[in-house]
């Protein structure tokens, strides 16, 4: 007693030392002696959310938990900390408070059986070793997860979620008679008419294929396994099932083999079926065996397997589980009931146990276990819990196995779009994306990109629902956040928060400067297995509107998945939230763009939406889009029926060497996944353009003599370096940076800037008015260029018409000839070819004026030309003195004289028109 009063004052005041140590820990943040865990104070993550964080850890207010010093002294669970509100500077904030609670426990002095209490593990009080094993077992429940064999005599079918049905495998030696130790387990979901995998598998080589047969082992669907590379699990798709076989899926008639090197006819197999289970599963194990004989193992003589299908409660204090078993009793030979005891075990510690009878047949448990502790759950999130089930007599082999969290070849990703942020839509155009993953150890590893914000990040939380009492903080991601781009861990996630991820329960919030709340938000899913791409690779795209020019508005946000196969067809996953569709939503489709040489639009469409996502693939892409995605200058559109120019758009860089693309840098023998040039580490921003590594073009600023590149961030930019022409007389061409010499016997024409062998003839093309059809140009052996219009007969008539305006001739009238048509002509007619002036680079018809647009003076409004008889005649516009004026008014910028604003001068506006006559009349005889 003395022992334990004196650790108990050591921990006490250990806890009050490492609180009162906080302080001076705040003062010098660069000490690394001090212990890890920490009360911060003004935690980052709670921008509008007052809270406490006690090591690393987000507590909200008024919640309580054991603190966790870590090694050697762990989850303290006599200390109970609480997250206090309290008022500072008018503003509502969380302090840490912490309390021994090992006083407050009841006095167990003698048991019932005359045995000492003993204070089991998680626990801080003592009590009797009879009341702790009977909370720790019991009987077999049934409630949550009911045995396949139902005692009513109903077959449990498979079950239906939003993401179709599900199925699982337990695959051993036993069904094709192999003396191994190899187990595996197989979970399907089959949705329209798509079956997907996942499969782990222990104790055994990596399989090269995996086979579906029927009851009778015919061979129905093959997948080979090439070019998969994940550890101890493959993936896959079995597209286009007929409707026989998935008959054959429900009603437990279609097995599954995988097949390895060593065993070309399998390895492993086992029978596909439904489970209720596997709905509510967020936990497994996979367990094999180890035939204990006198204490020592040895390798089971038969294929043996379990699986354990788990899930936590509610509140975290109950686990429910069901048990699959292959060959434990059938091997045997045993045909009398058998006592099974199933543990929970933290390596070779019992921490739970369950003890049922099971006969012959007997290949499913079910049960529930009470009383896990804030300790347990944390063991189960870490995987750091093992399953062991054994007989009671240790007559049969031993299963054992991991938990962790429940394995799947599905992404967990997130659209974070300005339409779902807290309060109210923010249409900002903005947009984000994340993807995340569990592994074994519990850790939730995660990458998030933002982009088109306009104002600072400031927070990045990783949450729950935002219900009445506000919002759950599960972790602050803001640590890792850099440039758009957070990537990081979050560690110490609880069997609860791991629970609600794989169940579509957990949000990520973006706050900014501009909306310290929430301006970005998304729900967390999972996007199921497409088995062309690779998406651990990366990121995906991000669409959103301010990647459009010009940018658009908007609350609606997406994603996309790209990648190229060795055959070159282009796979595409395309997520969005908050497209504005219309009423029937049937009007939103996914796009590729590119632009020409003439900075034109060039489409292609992929398909169109159903629930806001887009899958396929396309084996039909031009040259033209591949050299494009390999350049990182193609984009990704989506287009509504609000906005058909598109609402969403993100840029693709997809590195590809086909049709002979120049790209290094990739290999194309297990396919490549597309990324944004915003993301690539080695793209360039230049012009508000991002620029994919190794890219080339000219800049805005000089698109004829400048050329540019993009190497490793790093934008170069040169002029163009011209050859000495060989020539006596080279030319410039328009659009051209070097002069050329013209090619011999040719002639060049201003205006349709072609050349024209010598002796050629053609209409000449007069910009803006096109084709003059009514005029022949003529190459000649000088290479001059001659134009002259057609030659039209001489007429008799005093009033000879044109019948229709495009004819180049006039004709005298008849009696029965029609009026003409009073219509205009975009043609020039051929008595205006030789009348019409040219002025700079325009032809302007005989009679025509125009202020004349001088270089680096812009448009003259103060000058006037006419033209007459092809001669172009400018004269500036004469200003009549304002004699006697007192009151004048400077002109503007767009006039050309200064006006009297004295009302005597300026209500005798006649005498001022005569006044400039007569001055125009005097220069003109002054000028001769």
């Amino acid at each position: 007693m003395l022992y334990e009063r004196g650790l108990s004052r050591w921990i006490i005041l250990l806890l009050s030392l490492f609180l009162v140590g906080i302080a001076e820990a705040g003062k010098n943040s660069g000490n690394k002696g001090h212990i890890p865990l920490k009360a911060e104070r003004n935690p980052p993550h709670s921008r509008g959310i007052p809270g406490c964080i006690f090591g690393g850890k987000v507590y909200d207010l008024e919640t309580s938990w054991h603190p966790n010093l870590g090694e050697p002294f762990f989850e303290m669970v006599c200390m109970d900390c609480h997250c206090i509100p309290i008022v500072v500077n008018d503003t509502v904030v969380g302090k840490v408070s912490c309390e021994d609670v090992k006083g407050k426990c009841a006095d167990v002095d003698v048991c019932r059986n005359g045995e000492d209490p003993v204070q089991q593990p998680g626990d801080c009080c003592k009590s009797c070793p009879i009341d702790a094993q009977m909370s720790n077992s019991g009987d077999p429940v049934e409630k949550d997860f009911p045995t396949g064999d139902d005692p009513s005599g109903e077959e449990v079918l498979p079950t239906e979620s939003n993401q179709g049905y599900n199925f699982v495998a337990l695959l051993t030696g036993t069904s094709i008679a192999v003396r191994t130790n190899s187990v595996a387990r197989a979970t399907f979901t089959l949705l329209d008419d798509t079956l997907r995998f996942t499969i782990n598998y222990e104790k055994m080589q990596r399989p090269v294929l995996i086979r579906f047969t029927n009851a009778l082992n015919d061979t129905v669907f093959e997948h080979d396994l090439h070019g998969s590379n994940l550890d101890n699990k493959v993936c896959g798709v079995w597209r286009r099932i007929s409707g026989i076989y998935q008959k054959y899926l429900h009603s437990k008639s279609l097995f599954v083999t995988l097949v390895t090197k060593s065993n070309e006819n399998g390895l492993v197999r086992g029978r596909i079926l439904g489970h209720r289970a596997l709905n509510d599963e967020t936990f497994s194990s996979l367990m094999s065996t180890k035939r204990t004989r006198k204490g020592i193992a040895v390798a089971s003589p038969m294929g043996y397997g379990g699986i354990m299908m788990l899930n936590a409660a509610h509140d975290g204090r109950t686990i429910n589980f069901a048990v699959l078993m292959d060959g434990l009793l059938e091997n045997s030979g045993h045909v009398l009931p058998t006592t099974v005891i199933v543990e929970l075990r933290k390596r070779n510690d019992v921490v739970k146990e369950l003890k049922t009878t099971v006969g012959m047949n007997g290949v499913e448990i079910v049960g529930v276990w009470d009383g896990v502790s804030n300790q347990h759950q944390k063991w189960l999130a870490r995987g750091n819990l093992n399953i062991r089930i054994r007989d009671e007599d240790g007559v049969f082999p031993e299963l054992n196995g991991q938990i962790t969290p429940r394995p799947s070849c599905d992404t967990l990703q997130c659209v974070l779009s300005g339409g779902e942020a807290i309060d109210r839509p923010k249409v900002t155009g903005a947009s984000g994306s994340a993807v995340l993953h569990i592994d074994n150890e519990g850790n939730i590893n995660y990458r998030v990109q933002v982009t088109g914000l306009q104002t600072d990040v400031i927070g990045l939380t990783l949450e729950g629902k935002v219900r009445r009492n506000g919002r759950k903080v599960i972790a602050d991601l803001f640590g890792g956040y850099e440039n758009g781009i957070a990537i990081g861990t979050y560690s110490k996630p609880n069997a609860k928060e791991i629970q609600l991820l794989l169940k579509n329960s957990l949000f990520i919030n973006v706050a900014t400067e501009a909306y310290e709340k929430s301006e970005l938000r998304g729900r967390i899913t999972a996007l199921p297995y497409h088995g062309h791409i690779t998406r651990h690779a990366g990121l995906p795209i991000p669409l959103s509107g301010r990647n459009l020019d010009p940018p658009q508005v908007t609350g609606a946000a997406g994603q996309a998945w790209l990648s190229i196969d060795r055959e070159c067809n282009l796979h595409y996953e395309v997520t969005t939230v908050g497209l504005n569709t219309g009423n029937d939503g049937n009007h939103a489709y996914v796009k590729l763009l590119i632009y020409d040489e003439n900075d034109e639009p060039v489409y292609k469409i992929l398909s169109a939406f159903q629930d806001g996502m887009a899958a396929g693939t396309a084996n039909d892409i031009s040259e033209d889009f591949l050299l494009d995605m390999n350049e990182g200058t193609a984009y990704l559109l989506i287009t509504t029926k609000q906005h058909r120019n598109g609402e969403i758009r993100g840029q693709i860089l997809l590195p590809n060497t086909c049709n002979g693309n120049p790209s290094n840098r990739i290999d194309l023998s297990h396919g490549v996944i597309g990324v944004s040039p915003e993301t690539d580490p080695d793209s360039c921003l230049f012009e508000e353009k991002w620029r994919a590594d190794n890219s080339l073009w000219s800049p805005d600023y000089d698109r004829t003599c400048t050329t540019c590149t993009c190497r490793k961030r790093t934008v170069i930019c040169d002029r163009v370096v011209c050859p000495i022409p060989t020539c006596q007389s080279p030319e410039t061409w328009p659009g051209e940076c070097c002069p050329v010499c013209p090619p011999e016997k040719a002639c060049y024409f201003e205006g349709d800037q072609k050349f024209h062998s010598v002796g050629s003839t053609w209409h000449p093309y007069l910009p803006p008015f096109g084709y003059v059809v009514c005029a022949f140009c003529t190459c000649e052996p000088d290479l001059s260029v001659n134009c002259t219009r057609m030659k039209c007969p001489p007429l008799e008539c005093e009033r000879p018409i044109r019948l229709d305006p495009d004819d180049c001739c006039q004709v005298c009238p008849s009696t029965t000839t029609p009026e003409p048509h009073l219509t205009t002509s975009a043609l020039i007619l051929a008595d205006e070819v030789v009348r019409g002036c040219y002025f700079g680079d325009k032809l302007y018809r005989h009679g025509e004026e125009w202020n004349p647009n001088i270089y680096s003076l812009g448009v003259m409004p103060c000058v006037t030309c006419r033209c007459k008889n092809g001669q172009p005649q400018c004269r500036k516009v004469e200003c009549a003195p304002l004699i006697g004026c007192q009151k004048k008014k400077k002109k503007a910028s767009n006039e050309c004289c200064d006006v009297c604003l004295d009302p005597v001068i300026s209500t005798t506006p006649s005498s001022r028109t005569s006044s400039n006559k007569k001055t125009r009349s005097k220069n003109r005889r002054s000028s001769r």
